[in-house]
């Protein structure tokens, strides 16, 4: 018996033309995206602000997950989480836990308290960039996410932050607060997508977060930069330089950096940040004697010290494909930040959240890589133009 396909409750086209169909007031509507992205309601039946009747015709049209829990990590810091699709393949997302410390009055030293939550979702699954670095390269590539399985990554951590947080002090839900694209995948080349996605993200009936509160991770790829230029999406934009020369960014980003190199990607971001005036983040990965020296400080210094720069030095995590790579020492790496602050430049020393659980940069797939498991990739369009 072949299975009735449910639409997307993302889809609001067809939300409205199920609608008229139906007869439903146009009121109808409001509520629903009320119950899913106020809420954080993920279960049609859960909408008690709904008719039952309406809850059960809406589980027989639509559906709010595209895909099913396979596994969830925990630590104090953070989370991982295991979407399984359709196609038996697994995406993962992860969230980071921000704490701050705050005087409370009749309390003799500072209480902790949860300042934000930020999730890292991701734009596909698998990557097919490659960079030597990153587990998820090795998984292969092997399908761009749909808008709405990007947003459903949010609504759902939503759900579980309300489960796992309950109420702020103000008398709302925990919820995301600061989205990052730096998840499996690399969301420029997925561009459609992740452009719809923003939608759902930055309009105030639908999760209505702050522009500056989502960041497009990139690895360099020039036409979806200047897209977002043309385009006129004005939001935070990331970008994995790693090298501060064009001969150690082909060793490390060898897929892409021969096709966009460092002088013409630097000339894009330039046209992005003239186009748009937002500072540029620079995510610079921490090697043991590939990408720490104090020479290549220095050039980098050179590189980004014109520039409306904030760099990111971030330790690299082990990848169990890559064995013999290794992290920096918090000595090389500090040295390194004072380096690139004796050229003005706002540097960030990057604490790994999410190490334990397989979750930080560029881990990724972890698990599957360990055993193993690859792909071929199966990109239908070319990577490089």
């Amino acid at each position: 018996m072949d299975l009735k396909v449910k639409k997307s409750i993302f889809d609001q086209e067809a939300l409205v033309a199920w609608m008229k169909e139906e007869k439903l007031p146009s009121f109808r509507q409001k509520q629903i995206l009320t119950e899913i992205f106020t809420n954080s309601v993920i279960d049609f039946q859960e909408m008690t602000t709904l008719s039952i009747d309406l809850r059960n015709k809406l589980s027989e049209e639509f559906e709010i997950l595209p895909f099913e829990v396979d596994s969830v990590h925990e630590n104090p810091e953070s989370t991982k989480i295991g979407f399984r699709l359709s196609n038996w393949s697994i995406l993962e997302t992860v969230v980071m836990y921000h704490y701050h410390k705050k005087e409370v009055e009749g309390k003799p030293e500072k209480v902790k308290y949860l300042n934000r939550v930020t999730i890292c979702i991701s734009s596909q699954v698998g990557c097919p960039v490659g960079c030597i670095f990153c587990v998820t390269g090795k998984l292969g590539f092997w399908k761009n996410l749909s808008y709405s399985e990007m947003i459903a990554q949010i609504i759902w951590v939503n759900n579980y932050l309300k489960t796992k947080l309950g109420k702020k002090e103000d008398g709302t839900w925990r919820k995301i607060r600061n989205v990052v694209f730096m998840g499996m995948g690399e969301p420029l080349l997925n561009y459609d997508n992740v452009k719809t996605s923003l939608d759902f993200m930055l309009k105030q009936e639908y999760l209505s977060l702050g522009k500056r509160h989502v960041t497009i991770s990139t690895s360099g790829i020039i036409p979806g930069i200047d897209k977002l230029i043309e385009d006129g999406i004005d939001c935070a934009l990331a970008l994995s330089l790693h090298a501060p020369n064009q001969g150690l960014r082909e060793k490390l980003i060898p897929t892409i950096a021969k096709n966009y190199t460092l002088e013409k990607l630097m000339a894009a971001i330039d046209r992005y940040t003239d186009a748009t005036g937002n500072r540029i983040f620079y995510e610079y990965i921490m090697i043991k004697d590939m990408t720490d020296s104090p020479d290549l400080a220095y050039e980098l210094g050179r590189l980004l010290q014109d520039r409306s720069a904030h760099v990111n030095l971030i330790p690299y995590n082990p990848n169990p494909a890559m064995p013999d790579l290794e992290e920096s020492s918090t000595e090389s790496i500090l040295k390194f930040r004072d380096i690139l602050e004796s050229a003005w430049l706002t540097v960030t020393a990057r604490i790994n959240r999410g190490r334990k659980i397989k979750g930080a940069c560029g881990q990724l797939g972890y698990e599957k890589v360990s055993k193993g498991e690859k792909v071929v990739f199966d990109m239908k369009k070319p990577l490089v133009k």
